[in-house]
């Protein structure tokens, strides 16, 4: 029977982060360092925009300073809808939307149907798709504007100006074909259509992600300072060291590079697993107290949804783990959220180990599904 889970209806479980709305009953979640990052942006963008527009009025050049970050934000919220409908069509549900000022990611339940690598490729492909019609559009919009009269249609003009080029940046970065970029997932999809070998997939995509590393600190960096004797500038190379650091640390850890991704590959998360127990979420405290004496973690599941967790700590945290207390408590009332970050259908290997770190930052549990089962559970090491 296969499971998914659920996360709470007000904010994440994750400190630092927010909320900000559901879409298909998906929370939509940013991260307290996009805000930074998006005020950094906006002080980067200000000379620029107070350049060109500073004639205007100080409330003119911060509207349009304002309009744009906000339309960044925008363009990726899309990017990533895009994401989550495409996977929706194909037969796989996201389950959470995480927004960066840089990017963002959906996380997808498990599907409801037999799932193809060709899916997972038209899935990543989506999103820069949506960017590419965003640009479409924003160049239509600048040239009905620049026809315009008016106060107005310069400061509309520089901020369609600006949204439509970030958004063909997103559609061009996004589909380089390289981890952990959409393009470098659509590569491995397909060549593990073809191949029907996932693994050379993951590190074919993960070779390219290196090369695109490479490329930009070529392009960027070494080629002003080689060929035309140029010192590149500090916003550049800062940009230049974030894409890098992102890409190249998970085309590393991929490719099984470095003492650690070795000790990696020999990881079983199965030898490391607890016993758990799958009970109701009407069922009363007691009765989780007494499966706790043979279990480490009580799984509350509402039919093949689940509801949430349960352990010693759980319960100390609430002030029920005194024999005789919670009498007329229910497991609904008491579990803590399971985020989809705590299920791996990977026990092994890399992408074990992978999926033991995003459990550790959200949860003290990694579950194990193994033949759509639940099977056991690690302990995170997380508080």
């Amino acid at each position: 029977m296969p499971f998914s889970s659920t996360l709470p209806p007000a904010r994440s479980g994750r400190s630092g982060e927010w909320v900000l709305g559901r879409v298909g009953g998906a929370p939509v979640v940013v991260s307290a360092s996009s805000l930074l990052l998006g005020l950094l942006a906006a002080v980067g963008w200000y000379p620029s925009v107070s350049r060109a527009l500073g004639a205007l009025g100080t409330s003119v050049v911060v509207g349009v300073v304002a309009a744009t970050v906000v339309g960044v934000a925008l363009s990726v919220l899309l990017h990533e809808l895009a994401h989550g409908l495409t996977g929706t069509l194909l037969g796989c549900r996201p389950v959470r939307y995480e927004l960066y000022l840089w990017g963002g990611r959906t996380s997808f339940g498990r599907a409801a149907s037999a799932w193809a690598p060709w899916k997972d490729a038209l899935t990543s492909l989506s999103g820069p798709a949506a960017n590419l019609l965003l640009w479409a559009g924003g160049t239509q919009v600048q040239r009905l504007v620049w026809e315009a009269d008016g106060q107005w249609a310069l400061p509309v003009y520089a901020t369609a100006w600006a949204l439509t080029w970030v958004n063909l940046a997103l559609a061009v970065f996004n589909a380089l074909p390289g981890l952990p970029l959409d393009g470098g997932h659509a590569l491995a999809a397909l060549l593990a259509q073809l191949t029907g070998n996932q693994d050379l997939g993951r590190r074919t995509a993960a070779w390219g992600g290196l090369l695109v590393v490479a490329a930009a600190a070529w392009w960027w960096v070494l080629r002003p300072l080689v060929v035309y004797g140029l010192r590149p500038g500090a916003t550049t190379l800062v940009l230049v060291a974030l894409v890098g650091w992102s890409v190249g640390a998970t085309s590393w850890r991929v490719l099984g590079l470095g003492r650690g991704s070795r000790a990696a590959a020999s990881l079983d998360l199965r030898t490391l697993a607890r016993p758990v127990a799958v009970t109701g979420r009407d069922t009363p405290v007691p009765q989780v107290r007494s499966l706790l004496e043979r279990v480490d973690l009580v799984i509350v599941a509402d039919g093949p949804r689940l509801v949430g967790g349960i352990d010693t700590a759980t319960l100390a945290q609430v002030g029920l783990q005194a024999e005789g207390s919670g009498a007329e408590a229910v497991a609904d009332q008491v579990c803590t959220v399971l985020p989809p970050a705590c299920l791996t259908t990977a026990v092994t290997g890399q992408q074990a180990a992978e999926a033991m770190q995003a459990a550790r930052s959200v949860s003290r549990w990694l579950v194990l599904v193994e033949s759509d089962a639940i099977s056991g559970a690690v302990p995170t090491g997380a508080r």
